[in-house]
């Protein structure tokens, strides 16, 4: 029997893989250094007992199991065993039995006990990164505390977050470039993504390309958005409640921060409450970015208000839509608010932009003018040398019956004089042509939504177009129009018959 005591307990502490995994892992170990001894593990058994202070599964015993057969049969010395020497082994032992002998691995070659001894090590590394991966993902996408280790060449960072043999990176574009960073330095980080590296390609001992697993990568950052929005998430409770919604986030690493604001509820200012009394909320983000500068501002549906809003601590005296298309506007300012809505650098009004989705123009009301007078220029220069034909193909062509999906010889319903609405009506409800309207019984034009007098609306139209259409009539030879009912055509003589 050998006592692993020692060894199962270190595995344990040192691993912190639970004893289930660690008696696993040594079967595992045992049979892989049996068959690489025999030639195979079909016939290996691995029995765990009690140690001498009664400790369960410290003590392992290796059987070989062998079958009992005569000695002319004897041909496999790994799974038989002649009937002679296993009469000397065990009493009353017969051809056919299964006898278990026992097998010291201490007699094992060295060969096969390190391939064991690295297949368990294999193992173990595995299982702890797996763990290791585990706890790094949860914390994925939030706030954790790190000590700075170590700079790289590059600029990059490596941050112990007390993971088991894993540190993180901290690469030089998760860094805002108003911080400076030392080692043993303690502060706050946001965990961006968290995945499995990719391994090294190695050639193994047989000569072939061997992929050798990564272990955990995990990347943080200072510099991003969500950093800031992790932080201001920490420290107003309205918003971890719900009350209050962070909508929308642009930020310059290191100069300005924008954040906009929201609520369903009617008591609760969502501006004042991320900022807190007398700024004490927000401060205490700025100071953890080092005094980076941080603008709240209250998000509206309405675009117009909320690039007013977006500008602060700009004062916007108006703002003009320009091409809704392609989402232009010009926000018009008094002449001492210009610097300041556009900002140093122009980072305060392409922080605006970011947070509003709008391409947005600062100007004076007298620069406004003269853009005006500018774009009335253009418009006239264009319209003066615009020919004909690109007139012509400047107006919306007519919808045809066919793009209708109405018949060629069908009338629609929009040549019949009715309402607006009540066209509408009919083509929400999948008629358009007075062909498709007489389909149709009055019972089922109600249940199609259609009222009494609406039904009789349409009727009515079509009794007039109908007598309109009957009144007169053109003549084939000189188109003169001529009244229902005449059969010579006193212009050129023509005849016609009615039947």
């Amino acid at each position: 029997m050998l006592d692993l005591t020692n060894e199962i307990n270190s595995m344990i502490d040192d691993s912190r893989m639970d004893e289930t995994k660690v008696m696993s892992l040594i079967h595992d170990m045992l049979v892989s250094a049996y068959k690489r001894k025999f030639g195979t593990d079909e016939n290996v058994e691995v029995r765990f007992f009690p140690n001498d202070r009664g400790e369960d599964n410290r003590c392992v015993e290796l059987y070989s199991v062998k079958e009992v057969v005569n000695e002319e049969d004897w041909f496999d010395s790994v799974k038989q065993i002649p009937y002679d020497e296993a009469a000397e082994l065990v009493d009353d032992v017969e051809v056919g039995d299964s006898l278990e002998i026992p097998v010291d691995p201490r007699t094992f070659e060295y060969s096969a006990v390190q391939s064991a001894k690295q297949r368990s090590q294999q193992v173990v590394k595995e299982y702890n990164t797996d763990k290791v991966y585990v706890d790094a993902k949860a914390m994925e996408g939030k706030l954790v505390i790190g000590e700075i280790k170590r700079q790289l060449r590059n600029g990059d960072y490596m941050v112990n977050l007390n993971l088991e043999n894993t540190d993180a990176l901290f690469p030089v574009r998760g860094q805002s470039p108003r911080e400076t960073y030392e080692t043993q330095e303690k502060l706050k980080f946001f965990v961006e993504r968290v995945d499995k590296g990719e391994g090294e390609e190695r050639r193994g001992r047989d000569g072939q390309m061997q992929k050798k697993k990564g272990g955990v990568r995990i990347l943080l950052s200072r510099a991003s958005k969500d950093f800031i929005k992790a932080l201001i998430e920490n420290e107003v409770p309205e918003i971890s409640s719900g009350d209050v919604e962070i909508k929308a986030i642009a930020r310059h690493a290191g100069i300005r921060t924008k954040i906009a604001v929201d609520t369903h509820k009617t008591d609760v200012d969502p501006v004042g409450s991320t900022v807190g009394k007398s700024g004490t909320r927000i401060q205490t983000v700025m100071t953890e970015c080092d005094g980076e500068k941080i603008d709240v501002v209250r998000y509206t549906d309405d675009p117009l208000a909320f690039i007013a809003n977006a500008l602060i601590p700009a004062q916007v005296r108006r703002v003009v839509t320009i091409d809704p298309a392609t989402k232009h506007v010009v926000a018009i300012v008094d002449d001492n608010q210009l610097g300041i809505a556009i900002g140093q650098g122009g980072v305060n009004v392409k922080l605006a932009k970011m947070l509003t989705d709008w391409n947005i123009e600062v100007k004076t009301q007298d620069q406004f003018n003269e853009m005006e007078q500018t774009m009335e220029i253009y418009r006239n220069v264009d319209n003066l040398f615009k020919s004909d034909d690109e007139e012509a193909k400047e107006e919306e062509p007519a919808v045809t019956n066919q793009e209708l999906g109405i018949d060629p010889d069908d009338t629609p319903l929009t040549d019949i004089g009715l309402p607006d609405s009540l066209v509408k009506k009919l083509h929400d409800v999948d008629i358009w042509s007075i062909e498709e309207f007489f389909d149709y019984s009055d019972d089922e034009l109600r249940d199609k939504g259609l009222t009494d007098e609406e039904i009789e609306s349409v009727r009515g139209s079509v009794v007039i177009a109908e007598d309109e259409d009957e009144s007169e009539f053109e003549c084939p030879i000189c188109h003169e129009m001529l009244k229902a009912g005449t059969t010579v055509c006193p212009k050129c003589g023509a005849e016609f018959e009615f039947e």
